[in-house]
């Protein structure tokens, strides 16, 4: 059974807020897919990820549209792949699995072009909100996973006392 819980973020700020709390807890081994419409803040998030993750300042994280994969270098390898260009029967071989393989971490934005993932892959879905600059993240995990205690230390980090909810139906906000 998986598990989800909703984060509004008012600005690209707030986003890669995000991504750096979650970045801080990523390890060697996880997957991290991202769905959401163009411009909707998925290079953002995933920039917070690799900064906070391998140390290095957000301006040196750039965009793997062209390359399709880009690997940033730290304690682990984090992989960053873009599969926005191609489409569903290009994806394979384009050296996703490898990246696990060498005990890197993997994010990858445009994940709907992927038919399988892995049972404890943590799925992001971003979608523009209401307010100009928000958006509403929602993060779906494997319920007996390892994504929810670490979850729940990085929402502290951005968030004081806060908890993730028994309910999955239950959507949280940072107001």
């Amino acid at each position: 059974m998986r598990k989800t819980f909703e984060i509004t973020s008012k600005s690209e700020s707030d986003t890669f807020e995000l991504g750096n709390a979650i970045g801080r807890i990523l390890k060697p081994g996880d997957t991290i897919f991202m769905l959401g419409e163009l411009g909707s803040g998925k290079t953002r998030l995933a920039k917070g990820i690799v900064s906070a993750a391998v140390g290095i300042p957000q301006e040196e994280v750039v965009s793997p549209t062209f390359t399709l994969i880009n690997c940033f270098e730290g304690d682990f390898d984090v992989y960053h792949a873009d599969l926005y260009r191609l489409a569903p029967n290009q994806v394979e071989g384009i050296g996703l699995e490898d990246a696990l393989d060498q005990g890197g971490a993997l994010i990858v934005e445009w994940a709907d072009r992927i038919n399988a993932f892995q049972e404890d892959t943590l799925i992001v879905h971003i979608r523009f909100g209401e307010v100009p600059d928000s958006r509403i993240i929602n993060l779906e995990w494997q319920a007996d996973g390892t994504w929810r205690n670490r979850l729940e230390s990085a929402a502290r980090a951005l968030f004081n006392n806060w908890k993730l909810p028994d309910d999955p139906s239950v959507g949280l906000g940072t107001e």
